[in-house]
């Protein structure tokens, strides 16, 4: 790690890098989700969400906060992309009688739909990244982002 943390200015290279991690997020979100939208409807937001529930056993969640939290989102952002997914009939919203926490799922069209989304968006990752970046280089990504995955954990704790 090159860098200490103070409240000095970036220095050119520190801004350099910083820059190139924003316009490569900002690039590649852009580049897949314009491989992704026009054939399913799905913005970024509606796929990160159905690809979270995609994963969950019977495409099911509850918690509205901790899904909100694996998606570093708020609970308050999460709640409004769930009601404008929910009225495109892509979620089922519940709350649990006893608890009041909120169980969301995929509904079947959102399933239709994330297969063809799916296929549209692995393609588009391996195009527009995959094949740009040696293994190397992907590697040093995974690790810069298990570390800082690690430290802003550690500072929730």
């Amino acid at each position: 790690m090159s860098s200490s943390v103070t409240s000095e200015p970036l220095s050119g290279r520190e801004r350099e890098a910083w820059r190139a991690v924003l316009v490569l997020a900002d690039t590649l979100r852009g580049l897949v989700s314009g491989a992704v939208a026009p054939a399913t409807g799905l913005s970024s937001a509606d796929y990160l969400v159905l690809n979270r529930l995609s994963d969950a056993p019977e495409n099911r969640l509850s918690g509205l906060k901790a899904l909100a939290a694996k998606l570093n989102w708020s609970a308050s952002r999460l709640s409004h992309q769930l009601k404008r997914m929910g009225s495109r009939g892509l979620v089922e919203r519940v709350y649990e009688e006893g608890t009041g926490q909120l169980t969301m799922t995929a509904t079947p069209l959102a399933e239709q739909t994330m297969r063809v989304a799916t296929a549209l968006h692995d393609e588009a990752v391996r195009r527009y990244f995959l094949s740009v970046a040696t293994d190397e280089e992907l590697q040093v990504i995974i690790d810069v982002a298990a570390r800082i995955s690690a430290q802003r954990t550690a500072q929730d704790d």
